[in-house]
């Protein structure tokens, strides 16, 4: 069964002026957010309408609905970078087709054409097509607008219906494994760079399988070069590409232990601090600071057509390809499951696939030709 989800939501207070909660729960984000609302409506702070109160009631554009109710409600309060990504998709996408239209003007055509609309965004205006990935998770945010949104009374049913609709967009590509003679070939020249930060940066990202906002995270007080691993206990994002935000882990069980080669032990140790960021000081570059240094090394390392996610694609593929388990890999490379692992890393490399030539070989030992 699916672990539940839940969310404290502060109903109001009582006559001490404590806070009061009740608990909202779900099996997922959609099933969370619909129990918020139910729990924000019975307490009279998110204005709900019954359904047979709909004519009387003057039913709200998308852009209305999504500024004063859902915004507020469901995404002011999140991580400034899952802030971002969803506003993006609303200013980029669901506003400039749909946001003028009523709520229950919106029907499953509708939908169905936002979807083609989508994949074509190059025709009109956009640098690119969105890909299938991408189509789907502007979807996902727009059924749970639609279904607060009913939860509210607002329209009688969702647009949103799964079995009706199609994506016809391309398939959205994944982070690329880069060959075995292309990352042994980076990984030899990387002490050779004369810049320090350029060191340090493309040491962790190429050896370790760390996110790049993981790599930034990272501070001295946390890796044990005696002992060869590290401990991950933040992250840093970039939500404006601007100044750095400093996430840490959840729970204690959160902390993740990276694992720290001799190479990359021996590129970290002349640079060793006390105390402080790995990747800046007491504070971790700026935006700006990181681009030019990833730009600078990715041109000294002649890096072509690979992006920093490739380099921990690339790490966990390897793992994949080196017979450790599933389950394994996923621990080493922090992934909540081996959903990841089993559909993404070891899939389609050639020589992934090569290398279990002497495996097959030896099912076939003995086979004599002409028998």
């Amino acid at each position: 069964m699916s672990k539940r989800l839940r969310e404290r939501v502060q109903t109001g207070v009582d006559e001490q002026q404590k806070p009061i909660y009740k608990w909202a729960i779900g099996y997922n984000v959609a099933e969370l957010q619909l129990d918020i609302a139910r729990i924000l409506i019975e307490a009279g702070m998110l204005e709900g309408v019954m359904p047979q109160q709909q004519e009387a009631s003057k039913i709200p554009t998308i852009r209305e609905f999504i500024e004063k109710e859902y915004k507020p409600a469901f995404i002011d309060n999140l991580e400034l970078t899952t802030q971002e990504n969803y506003n993006s998709y609303i200013k980029l996408n669901i506003l400039p087709f749909m946001g003028d239209m009523r709520l229950d003007e919106v029907n499953v055509a509708t939908i169905q054409r936002f979807y083609d609309w989508m994949a074509n965004a190059a025709s009109h205006g956009r640098k690119k097509n969105l890909n299938r990935n991408t189509i789907a998770r502007v979807s996902g945010l727009l059924s749970r607008i639609f279904r607060v949104a009913l939860e509210m009374g607002l329209i009688s049913e969702s647009p949103m219906k799964k079995t009706l609709l199609r994506i016809n967009a391309e398939e959205g590509g994944h982070h690329t494994a880069l060959p075995d003679e292309e990352v042994l070939r980076i990984k030899r020249e990387i002490p050779s760079l004369a810049v320090k930060d350029q060191r340090l940066f493309m040491g962790l990202l190429v050896y370790t399988g760390m996110r790049p906002e993981e790599v930034m995270g990272l501070r001295w007080e946390d890796v044990y070069l005696s002992k060869q691993y590290a401990e991950i206990k933040r992250a840093v994002t970039y939500p404006k590409k601007n100044q750095p935000v400093i996430k840490g882990t959840k729970t204690k069980k959160s902390v993740r232990t990276v694992i720290l080669p001799k190479a990359l032990v021996e590129i970290l140790k002349p640079c060793r601090q006390l105390s402080g960021f790995v990747c800046g000081g007491e504070q971790p570059w700026t935006w700006t600071v990181l681009d030019n240094i990833k730009q600078r090394a990715y041109s000294e390392l002649k890096i072509k057509g690979f992006s920093n996610y490739d380099f921990r694609s690339t790490f966990g593929t390897q793992l994949k390809e080196s017979g450790l388990s599933s389950a394994i890999v996923a621990d080493l490379m922090g992934h909540a499951d081996t959903r990841m692992v089993e559909t993404v890393y070891a899939r389609t490399r050639h020589e992934g696939v090569m290398k279990q030539l002497e495996a097959v070989e030896a099912i076939n030992a003995g086979i004599t030709m002409g028998l």
